[in-house]
């Protein structure tokens, strides 16, 4: 049975060199498999990048460090956070 992939967005077209070793082998996966060489590079794509994000620690969160510009407040409020919040501790 040939798998076949179902894009939900549209694809877009990249063009790349690879070594003759390589596209040997991809013609060998892709016969065996029974699926285009497109989709056994899609494949081994996707693979590497959940490798390298897991590798990388990859958190999305960091995404919005920074978003809110440059704000007046005060320049130790990460390592005084405390006493911003909860103001000074009593005795």
């Amino acid at each position: 049975m040939r798998k076949v992939r179902e894009p939900k967005l549209r694809m877009v077209r990249k063009q790349t060199y690879i070594m003759p070793e390589q596209d040997e082998e991809l013609k060998k996966l892709a016969e065996v498999k029974r699926v285009a060489e497109a989709e056994v590079i899609r494949e081994a794509l996707d693979s590497f990048i959940r490798q390298e994000k897991h590798r990388l620690n990859i958190n999305p969160l960091r995404s919005i460090i920074g978003i809110s510009g440059e704000i007046e407040g005060p320049e130790d409020g990460s390592a005084a956070h405390d006493r911003y919040i909860y103001g000074r501790r009593r005795l």
